[in-house]
């Protein structure tokens, strides 16, 4: 026999040697191929436990030494926590079905994947911008960036995600994409980087009037006048997501 046909999955295949939050190329085989000790089957139950019968903690701290498979852990709850569909499997319940000696974790992995919610997983020294990270509020600026990033907004530039959100408020970010596209010849999503070419906001301008059925010319400065007015606050941001939670089904 050869040693390479005792094993199931395939030896050959890529297997990274450090796990990264925004890799997500093979998260089926991830949470299909995690191993749940029974050092952390006893952590998790208690996390899970607690998610499932709510009495207001918002906030878990994994700690553990360096190499221990920290962020490995919490990159598997995101993916089980919302469940969502990958390579026709739901990572939620393919990850319960490796529970096979705890019946009663098995259980409240399997109920904690039937409360709607979304995960956004992110490393936080990667999202932040260089010049951010001596600012007092860098930790902030980068919870706006990624929550508007995960609503489909340009995150790196607050005050064009703002644009984009007052849009969506009105209803008319779609149209207002679809009338972009046709009047720069390029789509919003490729041109909005470069927000302060003089063409690009002539052409946001454009599509504002019509879609307003008014000047134009009202519209000229309107990034610019959201830039300046653009105020980050904690209070502000969780009035942000708390809007966003009141889109979604109850119990989200």
């Amino acid at each position: 026999m050869i040693i390479k046909q005792v094993f199931k999955k395939d030896i050959n295949r890529n297997i990274e040697t450090v796990i990264k939050a925004d890799d997500r190329e093979h998260i089926s085989d991830e949470v299909a191929e995690y191993v749940v000790t029974d050092e952390i089957g006893k952590k998790i139950r208690d996390f899970f436990q607690a998610y499932n019968d709510y009495g207001g903690a918002n906030g878990v701290w994994i700690s553990g030494f360096f190499g221990s498979g920290k962020s490995h852990l919490l990159k598997i709850l995101s993916y089980v926590l919302e469940n969502k569909k990958f390579d026709g499997y739901h990572s939620g319940d393919l990850f319960a079905e490796k529970i096979e000696s705890d019946e009663m974790l098995k259980g409240d992995v399997l109920a904690a994947t039937k409360i709607p919610s979304e995960s956004v997983l992110f490393n936080i020294d990667q999202q932040a911008q260089i010049t951010s990270k001596s600012d007092a509020n860098a930790i902030l600026s980068v919870f706006y960036k990624v929550f508007f990033d995960h609503l489909g907004y340009y995150g790196f530039q607050p005050h064009v995600a703002e644009f984009e959100m007052w849009l969506d408020k009105q209803s008319h970010y779609a149209d207002f994409k679809l009338k972009f596209g046709k009047e720069y010849g390029r789509t919003w999503e490729e041109s909005r980087v470069d927000y302060f070419d003089p063409m690009v906001t002539g052409a946001v301008a454009k599509v504002l009037g019509e879609l307003n059925k008014t000047d134009s010319d009202k519209y000229e400065s309107i990034l610019d006048d959201i830039e300046d007015k653009q105020k980050q606050s904690i209070e502000d941001f969780c009035e942000r997501v708390q809007d966003y939670l009141k889109t979604k089904p109850k119990g989200f």
